[in-house]
């Protein structure tokens, strides 16, 4: 009986032989926090990123007549420095109402968990000369913030909180100018981001945020003379470069 399984054995020692080796499958390394924006991370020195996308806003209703209803486009971006910091700067247009803002970032990562503060300055420009318009405002806003993230494998959460100060602000209406260069408290804001992987390194960001502001930048070329805060919603999308 040990005779008739002989050429079976052969033949499959021979086979072994000469079929390839079969090739190992490649263990998936992807890590949400080596690929994402708003996830607080460290970024490894001299590292830059970009993402592009846009917010979708519901303007206070005490403007929603004369308020410009559309999207504004952001682009964010990071770069990484010594000793667990990073730049942020950021942009966001609406072509009548656009800031520009810029701020160090100190990150620390302790397991699944991580923390960024950052103070953020930014100036702000709008103008609109059109609809019975001949509006200017040119205003400097301070945005110190906190951000609490925590990740899995391919997704992430992060908490953002913003306290808003304007330092000057410069409006014009035809030939009359009002300045305020006295620093007052403008509100905060509040966030939650989330940071999803779609296929290999490719993340998409969804943001909801609360802004909590008596004036909020993109309308203020409508010189509103309303004193009180408002909750202005906003949801954004984005894509990481």
């Amino acid at each position: 009986m040990r005779v008739r399984f002989l050429p079976l054995i052969l033949l499959f020692l021979l086979s072994a032989w000469f079929l390839p080796a079969q090739v190992p499958v490649a263990r998936d390394s992807f890590n949400i926090a080596a690929s994402s924006m708003r996830y607080p991370h460290q970024l490894d020195k001299w590292r830059f990123r970009i993402a592009a996308g846009f917010s979708l806003v519901a303007p206070p209703k005490d403007l929603l007549e004369n308020a410009i209803q559309a999207p504004l486009v952001n682009i964010h971006m990071t770069f990484g420095l010594p000793w667990k910091l990073s730049l942020e700067g950021d942009v966001t247009t609406l072509v009548v109402s656009n800031q520009f803002a810029l701020g160090p970032h100190l990150g620390f990562v302790i397991k699944n968990f991580s923390i960024n503060m950052g103070w953020d300055v930014a100036f702000c420009y709008g103008q609109m000369k059109f609809a019975g318009f001949d509006n200017k405002s040119k205003i400097w806003i301070h945005y110190p913030n906190l951000s609490l993230g925590y990740k899995l494998k391919d997704i992430a959460f992060t908490l953002k909180g913003e306290v808003v100060g304007v330092t000057s602000l410069v409006q014009t209406s035809g030939t009359n100018e009002v300045e305020r260069s006295k620093y007052f408290y403008n509100g905060f804001t509040f966030a939650l981001y989330i940071e999803q992987r779609l296929w290999k390194n490719h993340v998409f960001v969804i943001g909801l945020k609360d802004n909590y502001e008596k004036f909020y930048w993109p309308t203020w070329m409508l010189f509103s003379t309303f004193n009180r805060f408002y909750h202005i919603p906003e949801l954004s999308f984005s894509w990481i470069l």
